[in-house]
């Protein structure tokens, strides 16, 4: 009787120490991640009109800034910046994907309205007709549109207080985060 009561009290040691190895394994995995948080590349504009080109927000401490600048970080005051601006590329998803739409809802209705006539052009197959005729073609030419259309956020800060541009400041970084 005595040997498993110290089989049993050894075995639940054993699983206190896996549950701490595991807490402390979770724990470590979620410090490193929030240690390589940072944003999307943007482009940092003094009040004096210089800055700092295709960097990126790593955090902030009450009015300082670290940004990570090619292969090394710096230590910005938040008074000294008059703007933010992420170039976010260009809206021709967003463009293909109304386009899609567009020409599927055209489809649909060329189909419905002329469908039951002998129209040449027409594919006897509707879902054929609808997707290669007007969907595609749709979805690409709004594509060609989209990408006319640059997606910019820019950030106007030079007006702010020291206290509320801090709090737009992590609102930013919190928005444009590279790992959400």
């Amino acid at each position: 009787m005595y040997i498993l009561c110290i089989l049993r009290s050894a075995i639940i040691k054993k699983q206190n120490i896996l549950k701490k190895n595991l807490l402390i394994f979770f724990g470590l995995i979620l410090i490193t991640t929030a240690a390589f948080a940072q944003t999307d590349p943007c482009s940092i504009v003094y009040k004096n009109s210089s800055g700092i080109p295709r960097t990126r927000l790593m955090g902030i401490h009450e009015n300082l800034l670290l940004v990570s600048d090619t292969g090394s970080y710096k230590i910005v005051n938040t008074d000294k910046i008059a703007r933010i601006k992420f170039d976010n590329g260009k809206y021709w998803k967003t463009g293909a994907a109304f386009g899609a739409g567009i020409g599927f809802i055209g489809g649909f209705l060329v189909y419905q309205i002329w469908g039951k006539k002998k129209i040449k052009f027409l594919p006897k197959d509707a879902t054929l007709g609808v997707m290669g005729l007007f969907t595609i073609p749709c979805a690409v030419i709004g594509g060609l549109i989209g990408m006319a259309f640059k997606n910019i956020d820019v950030y106007e800060l030079s007006k702010l207080n020291s206290f509320v541009k801090a709090k737009e400041i992590k609102y930013i970084i919190k928005d444009h985060a590279q790992y959400k």
